[in-house]
C-alpha cells in the first residue's frame, strides 16, 4: 500500500472512531448512498402498503411459522433475513470496521457509506441481539433493528468515497482480519459471496484468454472490470501487470504488482513479476530484492535464480550472480535460452554495460 493510501486509510478509520467513540453506536455499512434506510421489506412493499410493514409482516410470521419449530418470533425473523427473506428488520453491527467493510464491498464506482444509529432510549426497544446467532451473525456482531415504520434515520453519515474503497478492504484484511471469507464465514454466506463475484471471475478468464493470445488492450479492459467488481482480486493485478509490461507501461505495471502483494504478501508470482519489470528498466536492487522476496516463499523458483543471478551480473557481484545461476542451472532453468538478446554476443554485453565478466560466467552464458 502506497504512502499516499495509507494515508487516506487512516483518515476515514480515524474520523470514524472518534465519531464512534461519542457515543453509544450500532452501526451498518451501505456500498452506495441510497435513499433511505430500510428494510427489505419495506423496500418491497409498494407505497400504499409501506406503512402497514408490520402488519404485512405478521401475516408472513404466520406462514412461517408452519415451516418451523422455533416459538420465538424475532429468531425466526432472524433466520429469515438470514436466508434471503423479505423482513422488517434492518441489519446493523457493533463494530464499525466491520459496518466499513460492507461500505466498502461492492459497488466501486461508487461512493459507499457508514451510518451510526444511537442507542437512544427512543430506538432502544427495536434494537435486538440474536439469542443463538449463527455463525456469520457471531463474525458480524450482528444487531437488527425493527422499526415499526420500516426505515431508520440514522444519527450520523460518514461518506467513503469510491476511490478510497479498494485501499481500505486491503487495510481491513491485513491489519484486522476482516474479509469476505470471515464475514461470510458459512456455507450460506459463501453462496451469497460465490454468486457476488461470479461475475468477477467469468471476466478475469476472458482477460486471461486474451492475454494467452497476444490482446493486451482486451486483456487490460476484462482484467480492469473484473477488478471493478471484486477488487480484492489478486491474480487480475498480476495478469494486468504482465499485460501492461508487454505494452511497455512498466509504471502501471508496477503498481498493478504492488497491489497483488499488498492483498497477499506470500504470492511470489507478484514479487517474481514486479523484480522482472524493475529488470527490464535497468533498477537492478530493486530487482534482486524481489527476486529475494519470491525465492524465500518458494525456494525452488529457477526463474527467480535465474534472474537475480542476471542482476548481480549487471551490479558487477560475481560471487551472488555465479550462486545463483548455478542454482537456476541444477533447477533446470535453461539461462542461456531465456537471456539470449543479452548475451547472444558476450564481447558487445560487456562493452554496452561497461563490465568484464570472469571466464566461467562468459562460458556459462555464452553457451
Amino acid at each position: 500500500m502506497s504512502s499516499d493510501d495509507l494515508g487516506e486509510v487512516l483518515e476515514v478509520i480515524t474520523d470514524l472512531a472518534r465519531k464512534a467513540a461519542a457515543g453509544d453506536y450500532i452501526f451498518r455499512g451501505e456500498p452506495q448512498c441510497y435513499p433511505e434506510v430500510s428494510s427489505s421489506l419495506y423496500r418491497e412493499l409498494p407505497d400504499a402498503l409501506r406503512g402497514q410493514v408490520e402488519a404485512v409482516q405478521e401475516v408472513r410470521l404466520l406462514e412461517a411459522r408452519q415451516f418451523t419449530t422455533e416459538p420465538d418470533e424475532f429468531e425466526i425473523l432472524t433466520e429469515l433475513q438470514h436466508y434471503g427473506g423479505k423482513t422488517n428488520l434492518i441489519d446493523f453491527t457493533t463494530d464499525y470496521l466491520i459496518a466499513l467493510f460492507f461500505a466498502c464491498d461492492g459497488n466501486p464506482s461508487q461512493d459507499g457509506r457508514v451510518l451510526l444509529l444511537e442507542k437512544s432510549a427512543a430506538i432502544a426497544d427495536c434494537i435486538y441481539k440474536p439469542n443463538r446467532p449463527v455463525n456469520r451473525a457471531i463474525a458480524q456482531k450482528s444487531r437488527f433493528v425493527r422499526p415499526p415504520q420500516g426505515f431508520v434515520e440514522p444519527d450520523i453519515v460518514v461518506v467513503i468515497p469510491a476511490q478510497r474503497k479498494a485501499p481500505l478492504l486491503r487495510y481491513l484484511r491485513q491489519g484486522h482480519g476482516i474479509a469476505a471469507e470471515t464475514i461470510y464465514n458459512d456455507l450460506h454466506g459463501y453462496i451469497r459471496y460465490a454468486a457476488i463475484h461470479q461475475e468477477a471471475s467469468a471476466t478475469f478468464s476472458a482477460g486471461q484468454s486474451c492475454l494467452d493470445s497476444a490482446d493486451y488492450s482486451g486483456a487490460i479492459e476484462h482484467f480492469t472490470q473484473a477488478l471493478a467488481l471484486n477488487p480484492q482480486l489478486v491474480e487480475a493485478y498480476n495478469s494486468r501487470g504482465m499485460a501492461y509490461s508487454y505494452v511497455g507501461d512498466a509504471n502501471l505495471a508496477i503498481a498493478d504488482f504492488d497491489q497483488a502483494v499488498a492483498l497477499d504478501p506470500d504470492y511470489a508470482v507478484g514479487y517474481f513479476n514486479r523484480g522482472f519489470v524493475y529488470r527490464l528498466k535497468g533498477d537492478w536492487n530493486l530487482a534482486i530484492l524481489d527476486f529475494t522476496s519470491a525465492i524465500n516463499l518458494n525456494p525452488d523458483y529457477a526463474e527467480a535464480y535465474g534472474n537475480r543471478g542476471d542482476a548481480w551480473l549487471h551490479l558487477g557481484e560475481w560471487e551472488q550472480a555465479r550462486a545463483d545461476l548455478i542454482t537456476a542451472q541444477e533447477l533446470e532453468y535453461d539461462i542461456v535460452a531465456s537471456f539470449h538478446n543479452d548475451y547472444a554476443n558476450i564481447a558487445a554485453f560487456e562493452q554496452q554495460h561497461g563490465i568484464q565478466l570472469p571466464p566461467d560466467l562468459a562460458e556459462m552464458l555464452g553457451g
